[in-house]
């Protein structure tokens, strides 16, 4: 990893109005809810995705498009180490997000007197790092792809389509055709449910498998994208 890279990336996301606007639409409304609907203890938060998009859209094609990934390749810098170091980046962003809203949420609670328990609590915490992993992941090969923020236009069409080919094949019945738009789906939205766990139960290790599998093909993707990528130094 480059710390120089994670640190630029961050500090480019924290300072972006836009950005800074997204982050707050998704963090504060369930911290008011929580603030004055307690009953539904932490619930109203939600998870990760939306943070999570807010940091990775477009961490590389964002660089292609202003000629700043030409830039940094300059340097003594491998492409697999950029990849990496960028979608780090996102998830640190992410956690710093949304562990800080669960935290607040959290304080929030207790004044209520509707203190959440511990394990519900390190279940969406646990939740939210896997899910921003993931997206991170996706997201990576996503923007490897497209430049710009088109990586959130492809996430979006992939995720239309997933969803009409689930409601066509549910009015149709094809089965085959459901298990399909399931499973395009949750490559979209690699997440694992850790409250089976927390609860005494067992975690789905098909969901385990799942996540394991989109999250190592997805940056090894991005990383093969990005080293077959003809880059001129002079353009910019």
């Amino acid at each position: 990893m480059n710390r120089a890279i994670v640190a630029a990336t961050l500090r480019q996301r924290f300072t972006s109005p836009m950005r800074v606007a997204l982050l707050l639409f998704f963090s504060l409304p369930p911290l008011l809810g929580a603030l004055f609907m307690p009953a539904a203890g932490l619930s109203l938060l939600g998870d990760s995705y939306g943070v999570a998009l807010v940091f990775a859209a477009g961490m590389i094609g964002q660089d292609v498009s202003s000629g700043t990934l030409q830039l940094l390749l300059a340097r003594p810098v491998r492409r697999s180490e950029y990849v990496l170091s960028r979608g780090l980046a996102a998830v640190l962003g992410t956690l710093a997000v949304v562990w800080t809203q669960i935290a607040i949420a959290v304080l929030l609670l207790a004044a209520r007197g509707a203190t959440p328990a511990t394990r519900d609590v390190l279940a969406l915490a646990g939740g939210d790092a896997l899910l921003a992993i993931g997206m991170a992941a996706v997201m990576a090969l996503l923007s490897s792809l497209v430049p710009g923020l088109a990586d959130f236009g492809l996430l979006l069409v992939a995720n239309v389509t997933a969803t009409a080919l689930g409601a066509f094949a549910q009015f149709r019945h094809w089965e085959a055709l459901a298990r399909g738009a399931q499973e395009m789906g949750r490559f979209f939205k690699p997440e694992v449910s850790l409250a089976p766990l927390l609860l005494g139960g067992a975690v789905s290790w098909f969901e385990v498998v799942s996540w394991l599998s989109t999250v190592t093909l997805c940056l090894a993707l991005a990383i093969v994208v990005t080293n077959r990528r003809e880059l001129s130094y002079a353009s910019s």
